[in-house]
């Protein structure tokens, strides 16, 4: 089908998400009759219920292509890469190195254990043997090694990879200002997708988001107040004659784009989001504000959600300091909250119909009684469900 059929049919398509667990419907006849050789990646689990995808041999040289625009610009030959995503055989950490090794890179990946990141002097250890040049983790691991890493270490580190959380602005500058040689990709994954887009990230400047290898929908959302905000939609691009493990079309991953001037500014998860009484908060909201103060290092967002017995949800903000606890700061982000975000306003202080409450305590008390997994920088925790 040429762009142009597809076009002319639009009003005809009805396509709607698939439910990735319902395997027997939506794996193709060559993968559920062992056909081909392929590998079983595995998500996250964030939802507690883990997705297992089919990854075939082509859809490895497609995540290599999605990886050739920024690879071959910003890598050099004898780059270390120092790998922080989850442990093999999870779909961030086999596309990663699936893609470096189809792309014949004069490069080294070491896939460091994700436990490490709780073990200050085993993970210097590590990365003093290994010499890194280049870091893959999630966006607010790359800033939190910011923070632990010796000086020497952090000066060797020239390309930064970051994916699975918002980079917002403020927290791209707080990152960089911790590794005075990097510059960041910033990168949109999937476990369904591979490397859909990316952004480049340095000091002086921000591009914007390019797709090279998938067709981008967006949706926008209905409500006014929240124009800015679209829904993402994927569509899965392979060559003639290749087999993908999971087809593809007009996927909703469940990614929200900001949209500014015309263009992909930044890109969140719908679930980064928590409702008060009607109104919407998004976790990028918090990450920009909470990242402009250089004390403020940490912190999460402990939800109660409208239920029978809880008719007016709730969302206490911690916020993690370092050194004195700065005089006002709680008052300071609510009305930033406030200022940003009119609807979360009105209803909390308006209508009254929720409560926000934020409470500023010491760094290492932000995740104290809060249940955690290694390697995971959850931000959201709602009562009932995770507590």
């Amino acid at each position: 089908m040429t762009p142009e059929t597809l076009a002319s049919e639009i009003e005809n398509l009805h396509i709607l998400p698939k439910d990735l667990y319902n395997t027997e419907r939506v794996w193709p006849s060559y993968i559920k009759n062992y056909d081909i050789f392929y590998t079983i990646v595995r998500t996250s689990g964030t939802t507690g219920q883990p997705k297992r995808i089919p990854y075939t041999i082509d859809d490895k040289r497609r995540v290599a292509r999605q990886f050739i625009p920024w690879f071959y610009e910003y890598f050099e030959k004898g780059d270390r890469i120092a790998s922080f995503f989850p442990p093999l055989p999870s779909a961030s950490g086999i596309m990663g190195y699936g893609a470096v090794e189809e792309l014949g890179a004069k490069v080294a990946y070491f896939q460091i254990p994700i436990q490490f990141l709780r073990m200050p002097d085993l993970l210097i250890n590590e990365l003093r043997s290994i010499k890194p040049t280049v870091l893959f983790s999630l966006t607010t691991t790359a800033f939190l090694l910011g923070l632990k890493l010796p000086e020497d270490i952090r000066n060797d580190i020239r390309v930064i990879l970051v994916g699975g959380e918002t980079l917002t602005e403020e927290l791209a500058k707080a990152t960089l200002e911790n590794f005075p040689n990097a510059m960041i990709i910033d990168a949109l994954g999937m476990s369904e997708e591979g490397a859909v887009g990316y952004r480049i990230v340095t000091k002086k400047k921000t591009t914007n988001f390019s797709f090279t290898e998938s067709i981008i929908v967006l949706e926008s959302i209905e409500e006014e107040e929240y124009k800015e905000y679209h829904k993402i939609y994927v569509t899965k691009i392979m060559k003639e004659g290749e087999l993908t493990g999971l087809p593809l079309f007009n996927y909703d991953a469940g990614d929200l784009a900001r949209i500014e001037n015309g263009e992909i500014k930044s890109i969140l998860r719908i679930k980064d989001a928590i409702s008060l009484a009607g109104a919407t908060l998004y976790l990028d909201q918090i990450i920009s504000i909470v990242h402009r103060y250089p004390f403020l290092i940490d912190f999460v967002i402990i939800y109660h959600p409208l239920s029978p017995s809880n008719p007016k949800p709730k969302a206490i903000i911690r916020v993690g300091y370092v050194g004195e606890k700065p005089a006002g700061i709680e008052d300071e982000i609510r009305s930033l909250i406030y200022e940003g975000n009119n609807p979360v306003r009105y209803e909390v202080e308006d209508s009254k119909q929720a409560e926000l409450i934020i409470e500023a305590v010491s760094a290492e008390k932000v995740r104290e009684g809060l249940p955690q997994k290694p390697g995971k920088t959850k931000r959201i925790f709602i009562v009932g469900k995770d507590i």
